[in-house]
């Protein structure tokens, strides 16, 4: 079932939460938060920002092991988890007890306990387990005693506030240091760039853990924009037809799957060549200022709830093709880049610049170069960027924040690209993937694969580099 809750009620919650950990011994330490996206993983997680805490936010898709692993690493004292990881905590409980694992960890906060099984139902006798509805109300009743006093928390704004660990092994994964200024100088440089106001529907679909979908909910929360949380994977296009929505930030591969859909659609229903005929004509009266493109196409737009009409994709390129048909129905369908390290977005593409196969502009704010000792236009070099957006190191990592940022504040994304006369960002690979053929020439798997996919027939490629002994004659 739908559940709504106005501003109103969210501030409250977080307000009340917020005072509870303020008057708590964990306030100021480092709290966790893991599970499927949800209103109580926002609640949890602003709540820890606003009295000044650690935020850890880890993958929902982690197994035991490995979250054990994160939590001895960050030393959180506190993890706020979904009814879907109960069974785990009860384990990590248990193990803690015996001795077997020794963590840091003394509070396990259910963010739901409705939605526990009668199998394994809340634990009376353990005093480690919390409800956060209980929480809530006893900072609710602090409040009402002593008022908003968590506000009091001098926020600082330069030190580290967000570990957010990379994906890779846990051994092997870095934690990325961030600061409320690197959020907050990401959030204001999105408001510049992309036009979402009060009202607008937004779809979440991205776990929360991600800095991508982080970051732009808090951007979404901040412009007075109503989050639509997805129900799954699975709910995806049954929930764009319930909810509406008019923005939607996610990856290539989820509009991939909906473009598939849409193609079927268009065929079943017997207009393909119909389609295939207008497109032409309402893309050149647009160009002479007439668009009808969502008039015409309606019954196309109805099966995405008839109201998108921003999608930003970010995290991975998607092909040529898949933006030329949403933009073809009058969808702005954009491009972005960031990294984790950047908190996360550098560029995006705009109504006012939208350069095919590239990722955008650079934001206001921030600097974006192609390191290269090249002067030939469109240069191929590393993309590094400069802003109040860039991480403050790796977590206890001194070695590797030294191998990413200079002392002059650019960070080297370890991605390789050139900026063409728009200023717009072109990616053509990793650092690390690309090839260096013996006539010098320098060639990268990932452009190569991006057009071996193109041929029919094919759905993945994989490119790399190869050595023999075979001499050219």
């Amino acid at each position: 079932s739908e559940v709504h809750r106005t501003y109103y009620e969210f501030g409250e919650d977080v307000k009340n939460l917020s005072t509870y950990l303020f008057k708590s011994k964990y306030c100021f330490d480092k709290l966790a938060v893991v599970g499927e996206n949800s209103y109580e993983w926002l609640v949890s997680y602003i709540a820890i920002l606003s009295t000044d805490s650690i935020a850890v936010p880890l993958d929902r898709m982690l197994p035991e092991d490995e979250l054990v692993a994160l939590l001895q690493r960050s030393e959180s004292k506190v993890l706020f988890y979904h009814p879907k990881h109960h069974s785990m905590m009860l384990s990590i409980a248990s193990r803690m007890k015996e001795g077997s694992i020794d963590i840091a960890l003394e509070k396990f906060v259910c963010t739901y306990p409705e939605g526990l099984s009668s199998k394994e139902p809340f634990p009376k006798d353990d005093d480690r387990f919390e409800k956060i509805g209980e929480l809530i109300e006893e900072g609710k009743k602090i409040r009402d005693k002593e008022g908003d006093i968590f506000l009091n928390t001098p926020i600082h704004t330069d030190v580290e506030r967000i570990i957010l660990f990379t994906s890779g092994t846990t051994s092997m994964s870095k934690g990325v240091l961030l600061s409320h200024k690197n959020i907050c100088s990401n959030v204001y440089a999105i408001t510049q760039s992309l036009y979402v106001v009060a009202g607008d529907r937004a779809f979440s679909i991205l776990p929360l853990h991600h800095t991508f979908e982080n970051t732009v909910d808090m951007f979404m929360l901040s412009v007075g924009a109503c989050l639509c949380q997805s129900d799954g994977l699975r709910y995806i296009v049954p929930n764009l037809v319930e909810w509406h929505p008019e923005v939607c930030i996610s990856v290539p591969l989820l509009f991939e799957n909906i473009h598939q859909k849409i193609e079927k659609g268009i065929e079943e229903s017997g207009k393909k060549k119909l389609i295939d005929f207008m497109i032409p004509i309402t893309n050149f009266l647009k160009k002479i200022g007439i668009d009808l493109r969502r008039a015409v196409y309606k019954e196309v737009l109805d099966k995405l709830g008839g109201d998108l009409r921003l999608v930003v994709i970010g995290g991975a390129g998607i092909d040529k093709r898949y933006v030329d048909s949403f933009s073809n129905f009058g969808i702005d369908f954009f491009m972005g880049y960031g990294l984790t390290e950047t908190a996360p977005v550098i560029s995006v593409c705009t109504t006012e610049c939208n350069v095919h196969g590239s990722v955008g502009r650079p934001m206001a704010g921030i600097e974006a170069a192609i390191d290269t000792e090249d002067t030939s236009r469109n240069a191929v070099g590393e993309i590094i960027t400069r802003s109040d957006c860039v991480m403050l190191g790796y977590y206890r990592n001194e070695e590797a924040t030294k191998e990413v940022l200079t002392p002059d504040g650019w960070f080297h994304t370890g991605d390789m690209g050139y900026m063409d006369k728009t200023g717009s960002i072109h990616i053509t690979g990793r650092v690390k993937s690309m090839i260096v053929l013996t006539s010098g020439k320098k060639a990268f798997p990932e452009e190569i694969e991006s057009l071996i996919t193109e041929i029919p027939g094919v759905s993945e490629a994989f490119v790399w580099g190869n050595r023999n002994d075979r001499e050219a004659i």
